[in-house]
Parts: structure tokens; sequence; C-alpha cells
């Protein structure tokens, strides 16, 4: 199979997950939670599958990392909006996640790496869990499957309760990749500042030494779509290193 074949295989999921980001809103608007649920599990899915699929066919380039990351905050942020048409308290998962998309601009613009870490990554689970859950729990059809003991209970806690209960673990997996980001942002910062070691210094300068030669020696298309190329520099930058390709590129 060549590389084409594995970048179109991979990205193809990643494109039914933009497309069905897309479609959240209406289907919310007229068929309601249930299937809302089902829709958004299914684009939560999808992200699962095209991360394992990149490692399994080595089809990671700068390109999917950046259409990944894209559809992930699109996610995140559709739903969200969606959520807080059922509850005001959605407030405090967006506040947060802007505070991560804010932090995560600074990385870039300090040139660290911006990759999520295992705690993004898990928060990203815990959002796909509990939008589902809030989207059940906000259409009535559900809750009166649920049988009427469980329903009367669910009713007699309130929607602000009831839904401060749902999202409380989104929050705080939130609050926990906020704190981890700004940690990594503090500690890159402060390696930049002082570096660690002349080792260190002489590492990172034939990095950018072989850097310039790749991008004498490759087409912009190459950069973005090659996988060997993502694998030597994912971690020097990723998509700042991507836009100062394009850049001088241009010139």
């Amino acid at each position: 199979m060549n590389k084409w074949a594995k970048f179109g295989i991979t990205n193809f999921f990643t494109a039914l997950r933009a497309v069905g980001i897309i479609c959240l809103i209406p289907v919310f608007k007229i068929y309601g939670g249930v299937a809302t649920a089902l829709l958004s599990s299914c684009c939560f899915a999808t992200d699962f599958i095209d991360g394992i699929l990149a490692r399994k066919l080595k089809s990671s380039t700068f390109f999917g990392s950046l259409f990944d990351g894209i559809s992930d905050k699109a996610f995140l942020i559709v739903n969200m909006l969606l959520l807080m048409s059922i509850t005001p308290l959605a407030i405090a998962p967006i506040v947060l996640e802007l505070g991560i998309a804010a932090v995560q601009s600074l990385k870039y613009e300090n040139n660290l790496n911006i990759k999520s870490n295992i705690v993004g990554k898990i928060k990203m689970w815990v959002a796909g869990l509990t939008i589902t859950v809030s989207y059940l729990l906000a259409d009535p059809t559900f809750i009166n499957y649920l049988g009427a003991d469980i329903a009367t209970k669910v009713i007699e806690l309130g929607g602000l309760k009831l839904f401060g209960i749902a999202l409380s673990p989104l929050v705080l997996s939130e609050i926990l990749t906020l704190s981890s980001y700004i940690k990594e942002l503090y500690d890159g910062t402060k390696e930049i500042k002082n570096e660690e070691s002349v080792k260190e210094s002489e590492k990172q300068e034939k990095i950018k030494e072989d850097l310039e030669e790749d991008i004498n020696n490759m087409d912009l298309k190459d950069m973005l779509f090659d996988h060997e190329f993502y694998e030597r520099y994912k971690n020097e930058g990723n998509l700042k290193l991507v836009r100062s390709l394009a850049k001088k590129k241009k010139k």
C-alpha cells in the first residue's frame, strides 16, 4: 500500500468526524438528545480510530496532525455550545477549554510541542462520555425509558444539580489538563532561557541544521504529507514548524 492510500484511509475517519460535527446541531434540533448522543459517540470513536490507523499504517503527517487537532477542538466547542442550550453550567467547560487553547497558543509561539499529553488524552475520553450522558439526560424519552422510579428521582434533582453532577468529571479533567499545559509552558520557556547544558544546545543546533537542509531540498507538499519528515520533526514545535515552512516556501 502506497503512502497516499495510507494517508487517505487515516484521514478519511478524521473527515467523517468533521462532517459529523457539522451535523450535530441540526440532528439535536430535529431528532433530540438520544440521536445526538449517538452521533457524538460516533464522532468520538473516529478520533480513536484515526489515531490507531496513523500508528499502525505509519501515516502520521503534519497535515494529519493539524486536521485532527482542529477537529478535536471543533468537536468540543460545538458540543459545549449545544449543551449551553440545555444548561448554563456548560459555560464552565467552555471557559476552561478556551484557557487550554490559550496556553497551547503560547506554547506554539514559544516553539514548544503542542501535542496532547496523557492528561489531555484522558480529558478527551472523559469529554466524550460526559457529553454523551448529558445529551441522554436532556431527552425526556430516554429519562422515561429508565422507569418511573428513576425518572422521578432525576426530575426531583432539578436541571442545575443534575447537569452539575453530569459535567463535573469534565470540568475536573479540564482543570487538570490546563494545569499540566501551564506546567509544560513554564518548564519549556525556562529551559529555552537557561539552556540546561551545552550538549542539549548542540543537539538543538544539529536539528536546526538538518531542518534547514530538508527545507531547501523538499517541496512544501512533502513537508506537510510525508510521514518520515513528520517523525523527524514532530517534537520541534509541531504546527509552528509547518507555518515557518510555508513562509519560507512563499519567499
